[in-house]
This record gives C-alpha cells, structure tokens and sequence, in this order.
C-alpha cells in the first residue's frame, strides 16, 4: 500500500519539484546559447534542463550512466533526454550543480506532461513494482547477446577455414549478415540505451561490438538514435534519421521538394536499403571531422571513443579483408562477394526493422508551431503517434525483431530491458484508449512494412501544384 501510494504521489511531486528548481535557480546569473554551446570541453561540461544551466564538469567521473554520456550532452539543452532516463530522486541531486538560466533557447520545447503520460507512467510502475521486477535485469536477455555472439565467431571460422563450396560458403555469409544484424537489435540497441543491467561497462562493452562487427561508430549512433531520433521523432530538422539531402533517393516527408524520378521511389527505394551499412560508415568519417550530427554538435570525442572509433574501422577491415586475404588465402572474388551479401543482408534485415515502425504512412510527422518555435503536443503523445506497432501476437516476430515491433512502447519506456517491453504492451493499448491518442499496431511486420510501401507510394505521387 505505502509503495502504491509512492506511486501515486510522484508525478505530482515531479510537477512540483521540477517547477520549484527553476524558480529556486533563477536567481543566478545568466548563460547565454554561445556559453553554454562552447562548454564541452575535457574541463568544462555544462547542460540546460528546462532553461536552468548546470555544471556537471566535477559529476561527471561520479556519473552512474558512465562519464561518456555527460561529454556527449555538454553543451546542450538536455531536457527532454534528462526526462527521459531519470526520475525524482536524479532531479534533486541535479539542483546542487545549478549555476543560472539560459538566455535564449536551444532546442523546441514540448508542453508540461499531460494526464496521459502521468497516467501511464504510473500504471508501468506500478506493474514493476507489484510484479517485482527489475525493469533492467533479464538474465535471459543477457544470454541471448552470448549466443549471438557465438554464432557469429562461429559462422566467421567456419567461412574462411573450411574453404566450403560455393554454396554454402554464400550461405554462411548470409547467415552471417542475419547474425550480426540480431546483434544490432538486441545488444548494440539495448546497450546505447542502457536497458540491460545498471553498469555502464557492460553497456559500452556491448556497444563496443557495433565498431567492432559492423565498422560502424556506436558514439554517433547515441548521438543519432538517443539524443535525437528519440526525442524528437518524425519532427522534421531534429529527427535525424529523417533527415535528407537537398536531391535525396527517396522522398519520405512532406516538406521534400518534389523530382520526378520519385514517381518509381516504392519500386527502387527498398532495393538501394542494401547499401545501408555502407552509407552509415561513410558518414561516419563526415560526422566525425565536420562535428556535426544533424542538428546536434558533435563534441570532441573522448580518448576512450577515439580507441573505440578508430580501433574499431581497423578491426572491421581487419576481419573481414585483410585475415581472409592473407591468412587463409582466400581469393580476392571470394573475399570481396562474401563482404557485399553479408552487408546487403544485414542492411535489408535492419531497413525492414526500422523502416517498418516510424517511415510510415499511418505515422504523424509533427510541425514545429512557426510562431512560438515550440511544439505544442505533449511528448508522450508524439512518441505514439510517429510510430506504429506489429505482430504483437507474434513471439517470433518479437525475438527477431528485438522486441522492436513494440515500438511504441520503447520508445515511451527506452531504459525497459527487452524481454520485460510484450507485458508493457496492453498496458500502452489501454490507456491510450482512454484518452483517446492514436495507438496504431499492425498485424504482421509485412502489413507494417506495406505501411512504409504506401508512404513512399504517396510522397512519390505528384504534389497536386507540381
């Protein structure tokens, strides 16, 4: 009953606590945008949380998420993120490292949470708490990352030291890709968001294995996926992985300009997701030295993410060129098909994933309001209306997806391990019925994946002005 009660109380508490720390705060001195964004630096780490600046420099060695996260958030507005992954208690020990308030504004604002969010939020804890779950802790999850990991050393020795024939060592590469895809949606998905466990060296252990497996940087994935695409999805400029170029391959927003070869875009868009992982590694080396992630800074990398950076595009052609070519000689044909079917497959396995849930034609792509330059919708509610669910009913689908296809449901929940997201999903269903936000949730990840189909089929049709 007293824990229940707790539960009741603390989204009022949060209420409070979060107005009186502005209050309480802004009686310091005044930090302008230029303060603020130039303090990333190895001796000066500052963040804003909901317009109070506060100087983590001396907290981040301290910092329970690991010092990583804190360099990758300085010198930003960090609200919504801090939100997002602390509760009441990381809010209080926040007010000892206020210094002042932000003048200006960095990043669109959402309104106060709702009494949909509020709702929620307690009825998810309230199941932990009744149900006696760590939300964290999933032995089972864990064992699943050892497994993948296995199967992929082991598909990797069994390509190139038993010189197979022709087609099964093609076979093995396939498999190959499937597994190292698996990987990405269950450890290197789980490990950036910290849903597995409470020790952030096992989180950059398994994050370790995006650079390693996949050449592809985990450091701006974070920057990609958890700083941006999580707080801001389907918001054109501040979602990431909507973001295009000026004369893009596909056409998946409104605010596009049209071309005329969009017209074939469902027909050829799905074909070029082969080249997914081989986009993602050049834009690595952009991101890298132009400092730049879409709208956010990319702050100085860290000597340990420099290792791990660098350290990871070597072992990568490493593994998957040069020990091939030069100690079990294999033929360079060999080598270098076994490298593109790998990578086509687990490109496609990955763009069906994630193209699936939020590039969709049932999805909401929300508007910054041009007069306030804030977002007028409360952040709960976007979170379930630029995504959509499948196959709930599908425990395959599940495990291959990484429990991805509650989409919805991670999204509201990131720091959820895996394994504990299903038991989420009636509960989200439930209370966005009551009131009445818009819970798309498929059939099947092909009826999900028809969704993408169809928006490409619409933003490729000819704007009626054209």
């Amino acid at each position: 009953m007293l824990n229940q009660e707790r539960l009741s109380l603390e989204p009022i508490l949060l209420k409070t606590e979060t107005s009186g720390l502005a209050d309480e705060e802004d009686c310091g001195r005044s930090v302008s945008l230029e303060e603020l964004r130039s303090a990333h630096t190895s001796k000066q780490a500052w963040v804003s949380v909901d317009g109070v600046v506060h100087d983590l420099t001396k907290f981040r060695a301290q910092h329970p998420g690991g010092s990583d996260f804190i360099s990758m958030s300085a010198g930003k507005d960090v609200s919504k993120l801090f939100d997002t992954y602390h509760g009441l208690r990381q809010r209080r020990i926040l007010r000892k490292y206020g210094i002042g308030k932000l003048i200006g504004q960095d990043l669109p604002t959402f309104p106060p949470a709702d009494d949909f969010w509020l709702t929620l939020r307690q009825r998810v804890d309230e199941h932990f708490e009744l149900a006696k779950i760590d939300r964290k802790h999933s032995p089972n999850t864990l064992r699943r990352y050892a497994l993948t990991v296995l199967v992929i050393c082991c598909l990797y020795w069994m390509q190139w030291t038993l010189m197979s024939p022709s087609w099964s060592f093609y076979s093995i590469s396939v498999a190959y890709g499937v597994a190292l895809a698996q990987y990405c949606v269950s450890a290197i998905h789980d490990g950036s968001h910290g849903a597995i466990g409470r020790d952030p060296r096992l989180w950059k252990l398994l994050l370790i294995g995006h650079d390693c497996f996949n050449g592809c940087s985990s450091t701006l994935w974070i920057y990609q996926h958890v700083m941006s695409h999580h707080i801001f999805p389907n918001i054109d400029g501040f979602d990431t992985d909507i973001e295009t170029a000026k004369i893009g391959f596909r056409r998946i927003k409104s605010t596009q300009k049209y071309f005329d070869f969009y017209r074939l875009q469902a027909l050829y868009a799905p074909i070029l997701y082969v080249l997914l992982a081989c986009s993602v590694r050049m834009d690595d080396f952009i991101f890298y030295f132009t400092k730049r992630r879409g709208p956010l800074t990319v702050n100085p990398f860290t000597l340990s993410q420099d290792v791990v950076f660098w350290g990871g595009k070597l072992f990568f052609v490493l593994t998957r060129i040069i020990l091939p070519l030069s100690l079990w000689g294999a033929s360079m044909t060999r080598v270098i098909a076994a490298f593109f079917l790998t990578d086509f497959t687990f490109s496609i396995v990955l763009a069906t994933i994630f193209q699936a849930t939020h590039v969709v034609d049932s999805a909401a792509f929300p508007r910054i309001n041009p007069k306030t330059g804030n977002i007028d919708t409360d952040w709960a509610r976007i979170q379930v209306e630029t995504a959509q669910d499948y196959a709930h009913d599908q425990p395959l689908t599940t495990l291959f997806s990484g429990s991805l296809n509650y989409q919805v449901v991670h999204h509201l929940f990131p720091t959820v391990a895996q394994e504990h997201i299903p038991a989420l999903g009636p509960i989200v269903r439930q209370t966005a019925k009551e009131f009445g936000v818009k819970y798309e949730v498929k059939d099947s990840l092909w009826s999900a994946v028809g969704g993408h189909i169809g928006l490409l089929r619409m933003l490729g049709t000819p704007p009626s002005s054209h």
